[in-house]
């Protein structure tokens, strides 16, 4: 009986160890280089928590050791974040704010699924970070569009939501015309990353 008992705890053991580690390694960046678009992640729809983008002809990108995204709602406003570094290593934040848009959990981020954002409507915001310099941007054209927005599974339970699409605006910074383009983005959407408040 002893043998039986110690058997089934070390199974269980077993079991949430595998579980933990799934957890984990689904929480990790994969990067794959598009080979047309060198320097950035291929575009995907698996929930590799990867994004990139040019600045003008410069990669910025996710790397693998800042979470990639997070979300923050506040009212009736989502604010979308993606972080990462140019290939100078200076880091970089690119946040979206959406108005009248406020889930109240990382599932409800489904709603989103095949929604493209303008990011000329002056009700949306979008902040670009480059190391200690903020730049509140006015967008003279550009778009962000959630192609896929999809529940993930584990072990058959809820446990993420992954976010795919693509962006692309031109504005001014420093007073200089710019463009950030081919962005792509490929993140998972969970406890960690999602804020309400």
């Amino acid at each position: 009986m002893n043998r039986i008992f110690i058997f089934v705890l070390l199974f269980s053991i077993l079991c949430v160890s595998c579980k933990m580690e799934d957890e984990y390694i689904l929480m990790q960046s994969v990067f794959i280089e598009d080979p047309l678009n060198p320097g950035l992640p291929v575009y995907s729809e698996w929930g590799y928590n990867t994004f990139g983008a040019y600045y003008d002809r410069t990669p910025i990108r996710s790397n693998d050791y800042i979470l990639p995204s997070k979300i923050f709602v506040n009212q009736d406003t989502l604010n979308f974040m993606l972080q990462g570094e140019m290939k100078s290593g200076q880091s970089i934040l690119l946040k979206f704010s959406i108005k009248g848009f406020s889930p109240q959990n990382e599932y409800e981020l489904v709603s989103l699924n095949n929604t493209i954002i303008n990011l000329k409507n002056s009700a949306n915001k979008v902040v670009f970070k480059i190391s200690n310099q903020t730049y509140n941007l006015q967008i003279i054209e550009g778009e962000l569009h959630f192609k896929k927005a999809q529940k993930m599974f584990l072990d058959n339970e809820l446990f993420k939501t992954i976010l795919c699409g693509t962006f692309r605006f031109k504005t001014f910074i420093n007073n200089e015309p710019v463009s950030i383009y081919n962005g792509r983005f490929d993140v998972s959407i969970g406890y960690e990353n999602f804020f309400n408040y």
